[in-house]
């Protein structure tokens, strides 16, 4: 008696064996892939149709658009809107650049402007508009800055990068200390004196000796009193010497003199107490 042999059982394919069957399918699809992208891409339907530009006071609009430096061939969506951004954040009145992409091939760039905070002025240096973060906008002094501030040692900074100034730093916070609600003690200049003391100008160009930077706020709150009391002579005064806040000293501008008087005792200097002027001559 003879056994009938068992059939082979047949091995079944790898998935790599099957996937080989079917290759040249998938590089034909691949190069379809590859072509309809890049049609895409080049469709002139994606090129720059539209640039918005909002937010620009200081900025003209020619120099965003030669920094954003965007080829309007290129397809908008492929844009690096990050490096975009960059590039115009570099212009010194610019502080934040967004770039925003619309269908279909429409780009707005949206710019949020540094303001003016002061005008740096030193001796020997150059004047600078700053913003808050002391960030030099340009190379000269705009009508805009609230303040102005007068530096000891010459400072001379390129627009675009920081003013780094111990000086200029305390006589910002000396500004903001002194900061009031109100007409009469919105300061215009700061400076320091020879002695290091702090001065500051009126609006009106009277200017205040405070002398150390202890205690502003309540020499600050003596400036209103003192011109009040003063009534019609405010036209007259020079400065208010606050030093000595227990005992405050106003300063007239001199009379012009005359044929009998000599110039250097014109000037008058009177006490302030309590509401009473006591006005002393050099004689």
């Amino acid at each position: 008696m003879t056994v009938a042999p068992r059939p082979r059982r047949r091995s079944r394919p790898t998935l790599l064996a099957r996937l080989r069957r079917f290759w040249l399918l998938g590089v034909v699809l691949a190069a379809l892939v590859a072509g309809g992208g890049y049609a895409l891409a080049s469709a002139p339907a994606f090129d720059l149709h539209d640039l918005t530009i909002t937010g620009l006071t200081h900025v003209s609009r020619a120099e965003v658009i030669a920094r954003a430096n965007i080829d309007p061939r290129a397809n908008v969506w492929l844009l690096d809107s990050h490096a975009i951004a960059a590039r115009i954040e570099a212009i010194p009145y610019v502080g934040t650049a967004r770039v925003h992409r619309r269908p279909l091939a429409s780009v707005w760039i949206e710019i949020d402007e540094r303001i003016p905070e002061g005008c740096v002025r030193s001796r020997g240096g150059a004047a600078l508009t700053v913003d808050r973060a002391d960030r030099v906008l340009q190379r000269s002094c705009v009508a805009a800055a609230a303040r102005t501030y007068e530096l000891r040692a010459p400072t001379d900074v390129a627009a675009g990068r920081f003013a780094r100034d111990a000086e200029l730093s305390s006589l910002q916070r000396d500004a903001d200390a002194l900061t009031g609600t109100g007409a009469d003690d919105r300061f215009r200049a700061l400076r320091h004196d020879a002695y290091g003391g702090l001065e500051a100008d009126l609006p009106s160009g009277v200017r205040v000796r405070f002398g150390d930077d202890r205690d502003l706020e309540r020499k600050r709150k003596l400036i209103g009193p003192i011109l009040a009391e003063l009534g019609g002579r405010v036209g007259e005064l020079r400065a208010v010497d606050l030093r000595s806040p227990s005992t405050p000293v106003v300063e007239f501008v001199p009379p012009r003199p005359a044929a009998s008087i000599e110039p250097e005792q014109s000037l008058g200097r009177a006490h302030y107490t309590q509401g009473t002027h006591r006005v002393h001559h050099n004689m």
